[in-house]
């Protein structure tokens, strides 16, 4: 009777799990917030090019696949240039994955692992969030485990013909979907040529190398043809810089360095940490525990599991693929499934202790994701509502007062400004100067001080440089602030002094 209900409570819990995952990953897409700067910058490309420019570096520093660039391209041309339209990938990829994931560990996994990983992926606050993004993160994590559900039964020996086949057109196709995708691949081809060489039969070796033959030439022709030009860009690998793994180690500090960011990934994006709270040490050991149980009962899995993290590991070495953040989304499918198998090992070995501690083990990892995915329902992951702020300047800007657009603010609000009642004769746009000298600002905006009144848009701003601005500006005349929405603000300036006529 205590195993009989202890199914029917792991079986209610992912049920509540899954329709709360579903419903927040719905409910963050309706919210419709207003694009932060990344997503304002990749829509104000490919609203402008046409497609045959999608296939060339982007502008703004920006960079994404070319299958999602074209996609994104063609849905808006038959539903228009909205932010709905521009999300709606991300939202079908988060949907997708949830399912697949669950059809997934049920498939490879014991029951009450399944349950958990199932639920642990339906609540991991940044599989939320970035289900209602317009950037290709989440649909690098649906296509990382829908890939490894697809090559499973190829391993095992299980797959006909038409699996086989779709498993190699599907990994063709992710290459130009998904950057990490070829990561991916590596570890679920090296799982099946692996199991084919244990065969020992030459005719499944060789499908399986024409498999793998398939996947390496679409991802050369998509790698020299387009990616890796993106590997080149300056700005990216500055931005990127402190995230490239420090290879061969040979400082304390380097050691210091992996062993910080292999923990990370379970915090971010793993989700298993919220404000002071995290669970990413108990997590991290349940993985280990789930890599010592897949050696046994399945290294094919393990394999395909592990290596794509391994990989990413040594191109970041390389400085071709950072080994943090949001980059490293499509490995939380892949990490949950072992953190949920090494669970389900650790829940049984403390079963006979107390019964309440398998159940403490649940909440302590389940509570972070949850306690995340309540904070981003009231507040989206990256909250920047520069389209508020523009069109109350929309409404009150006059022909020919002057608006000054601070650099952060200018994707959004080239993207929501224009077309629209503002003049671009009136607009001064703001140069980036992140890092720089402040007084460049004044150089920007003294010549739109001879106007009795100036406008001021500023978001995704940076506190020391909107010091900068508010104490230059306060030096020349009296500050109304119009409006202020999270990280981004409407100010309007009443000239008392003009510069160059004191």
């Amino acid at each position: 009777m205590e195993v009989d209900w202890t199914r029917r409570l792991t079986l209610a819990l992912m049920i509540v799990a899954v329709a709360l995952g579903v419903g927040l990953r719905v409910q963050a897409f309706a919210r419709g917030p207003s694009f932060w700067i990344d997503e304002a910058m990749l829509a104000l490309n490919v609203v402008h090019k046409p497609i045959p420019e999608l296939l060339r570096p982007l502008d703004l520093n920006q960079g994404a696949p070319v299958g999602y660039l074209v996609a994104s391209k063609l849905m808006m041309r038959g539903f228009g240039d909205s932010e709905a339209t521009f999300r709606a990938l991300s939202l079908v990829a988060g949907l997708a994955g949830l399912l697949i994931f669950a059809r997934f560990t049920h498939a490879a996994l014991p029951e009450g692992a399944a349950r958990l990983g199932t639920s642990l992926f339906a609540l991991s606050p940044y599989l939320v969030s970035y289900s209602a993004e317009f950037k290709q993160y989440e649909l690098d994590a649906a296509l990382a485990i829908g890939l490894v559900h697809a090559a499973r039964p190829v391993w095992l020996g299980t797959a006909t013909m038409g699996r086989q086949v779709w498993l190699a057109v599907a990994g063709m196709l992710a290459v130009w979907f998904s950057h990490p995708a070829v990561f991916v691949l590596a570890g679920v081809g090296v799982a099946i040529g692996v199991e084919a060489l244990r065969s020992g039969e030459r005719r499944v070796v060789a499908g399986r190398a024409l498999l793998g033959a398939a996947w390496a030439a679409s991802f050369a022709v998509c790698w020299l043809g387009f990616t890796r030009k993106l590997g080149m860009n300056p700005y990216l690998l500055d931005y990127w810089a402190g995230q490239f793994a420090p290879l061969p180690p040979t400082r304390p500090g380097d050691f210091a360095w992996i062993a910080h960011h292999c923990l990370q990934l379970f915090d971010k994006p793993g989700g298993f940490a919220s404000g002071d709270f995290g669970a990413g040490g108990l997590a991290a050991f349940c993985w280990c525990l789930g890599v010592a149980a897949l050696r046994k009962e399945e290294r094919p899995l393990l394999i395909a599991l592990t290596l794509p993290l391994l990989l990413v590991f040594l191109a970041s070495g390389l400085k071709k693929y950072p080994f943090a953040g949001r980059l490293m989304l499509f490995a939380v499918p892949l990490l949950l499934v072992l953190v949920a198998r090494g669970a389900a090992v650790l829940m049984e070995r403390i079963r006979g202790l107390s019964l309440a501690l398998p159940t403490l083990v649940v909440g302590l990892l389940l509570l972070p994701g949850v306690a995340d995915c309540w904070w981003h329902v009231k507040q989206p992951l990256h909250a920047e509502e520069a389209r508020e702020v523009v069109r109350q300047l929309e409404g009150l800007h006059a022909p020919g007062e002057p608006v000054y657009v601070y650099y952060g603010a200018v994707p959004a609000f080239a993207y929501y400004a224009w077309p629209g009642p503002i003049p671009r004769e009136d607009v001064t746009l703001g140069v980036e100067n992140r890092g720089g000298d402040p007084r460049r600002f004044l150089d920007e905006f003294r010549p739109l001080l001879v106007e009795p009144r100036v406008w001021v848009v500023l978001a995704h701003r940076q506190q020391s440089e909107e010091a900068a601005i508010r104490a230059y500006l306060d030096a020349a005349g009296d500050c109304v602030e119009v409006a202020r929405r999270s990280d981004a603000v409407l100010l309007r300036y009443e000239s008392r002094v003009l510069l160059g006529r004191r």
